[in-house]
């Protein structure tokens, strides 16, 4: 991650909470942290503690980022922020808290003329990440939305999304459709949807770590069972040893697949789109 990517991600993070910029130069920028972020990253809890008891108007914090000290006029102070940094790493494990769940509005052309608003449909997008899991690994990165509306799924949810102008206020001359589908159905609908993708994944994988594992298992036997021949004492020891490397074999090979929902959200799309493109 070099120093344009670290500037480009602090920038969509601080554009998410419409934060206000003071300075923005090529070398830095300089920010007023809005009160979310400040309660996060400020490190000012006791502060943020006194006024909120009080209901007092906050003085928020303004910070400078230097992304080129090298550029960065001599006068300016601020904290310089690279890939690996303990301030860039506070902000990674923020957007992972603060943006797991959102909600978006697709900008829709207004038309005032017409007198007619525009129906935005709603849709759940989650990321999800399906792990084949054995003495080996494999990752399957899955994004699917679906309508809760009329229950479509579609694949390469986020990837579309990106290509939409989206924000997370309601566009003018628009409404909200009444979703048909809870949120709860749809979670239940989209899990049968993955593991019916799953299902079709080849499974020689499994049968593979499943040998592996028992030609393992069948090396362990036979070293305690020729050291058992050898060695009457201590028969409890051994089988604690025994035991206790069958459980760590069978950690490591037997197959198994887990799913971890990344991130997701509801997003309200133009209904007259008869597909998402």
């Amino acid at each position: 991650m070099n120093q344009h990517q670290v500037r480009s991600f602090l920038e969509r993070y601080f554009t998410a909470y419409q934060a206000r910029y003071e300075e923005n130069h090529p070398a830095y920028f300089r920010v007023e942290l809005p009160a979310e972020v400040d309660k996060d990253l400020g490190n000012r809890p006791f502060y943020w503690t006194y006024v909120e008891r009080l209901n007092l108007e906050p003085q928020l914090l303004s910070v400078t980022f230097i992304f080129d000290s090298a550029a960065v006029p001599p006068d300016t102070q601020g904290e310089e922020v690279m890939f690996g940094s303990p301030r860039l790493l506070q902000f990674f494990a923020s957007s992972q808290r603060q943006g797991r769940y959102i909600r978006l509005y697709e900008q829709t052309a207004a038309e005032p003329a017409s007198g007619m608003n525009r129906g935005l449909s709603p849709w759940l997008g989650i990321n999800c990440k399906v792990s084949f899991i054995c003495d080996r690994k494999k990752d399957i990165l899955l994004s699917l939305g679906f309508n809760l509306i009329h229950g479509s799924i579609i694949d390469r949810f986020f990837e579309r999304m990106e290509a939409k102008p989206l924000s997370p206020v309601m566009p003018d001359y628009a409404y909200t459709i009444r979703p048909i589908f809870s949120i709860d159905s749809a979670v239940e609908r989209l899990e049968r949807h993955i593991h019916h993708l799953i299902d079709q994944e080849d499974k020689s994988w499994a049968k593979d770590a499943e040998e592996r594992l028992n030609f393992e298992l069948s090396l362990v036997e036979s070293f305690y069972s020729e050291e058992g021949q050898e060695e009457e004492e201590n028969k409890g020891e051994r089988e604690d040893r025994k035991k206790k490397r069958m459980e760590e074999l069978r950690w490591q090979y037997e197959p198994r697949i887990e799913i971890n929902i990344v991130n997701g959200g509801i997003f309200f799309l133009d209904s007259s789109q008869t597909q998402i493109e």
